[in-house]
């Protein structure tokens, strides 16, 4: 379990050393690797969340894990797909492309939902209707999560500096 979440923190730092370098670099693997760990943590923690709350089983396996963690699939093929395309397409002519990066972000997102679902009520006889609502409360901590995380770094180091200022006045 903990092998395919490196692996996948992994490839997604290798892309964002791409695309921020033009180059994969020890460095920024590494820099990349340390911002985006928050994303494998809480991806588990809103599982266990879902697995004592909703579905109510004893205690999740190995099993129950990595069963869940092939979800994360799509996206593994998605920050290739990106990764190729940083490596590939010179900086000056990159604008269309990550644009259409951007733009295809609903596919993985639709795909790895319905990899979800399907897990969910193939797995443990959730019904269709109940398997949605797991991935939606699944995809609203994860992702509400992460974009907390984010914008309040974002947030941190721009409202400290005037919040200091105020108090120098």
């Amino acid at each position: 379990m903990i092998r395919r979440q490196l692996f996948f923190l992994f490839i997604v730092a290798s892309a964002v050393s791409l695309a921020a370098d033009g180059r994969v670099t020890p460095w920024l693997v590494l820099d990349a690797g340390v911002s985006a760990a928050f994303m494998p943590v809480i991806q588990l923690l809103a599982f266990f969340l879902i697995w004592r709350v909703r579905i109510r089983r004893a205690r999740a396996t190995a099993s129950d894990t990595l069963g869940f963690l092939d979800g994360n699939a799509p996206w593994l093929w998605w920050w290739c797909a990106f990764a190729v395309v940083v490596a590939f397409v010179p900086p000056r002519s990159l604008g269309p492309w990550t644009t259409l990066m951007w733009v295809s972000v609903p596919v993985p997102f639709a795909w790895s939902a319905a990899r979800d679902v399907r897990w969910l009520r193939l797995g443990y006889g959730r019904t269709s209707r109940q398997a949605l609502m797991d991935v939606c409360v699944l995809r609203a901590v994860t992702w509400g999560a992460g974009i907390a995380y984010f914008y309040g770094i974002a947030i941190w180091y721009l409202q400290v500096p005037s919040v200091m200022a105020w108090w120098r006045a």
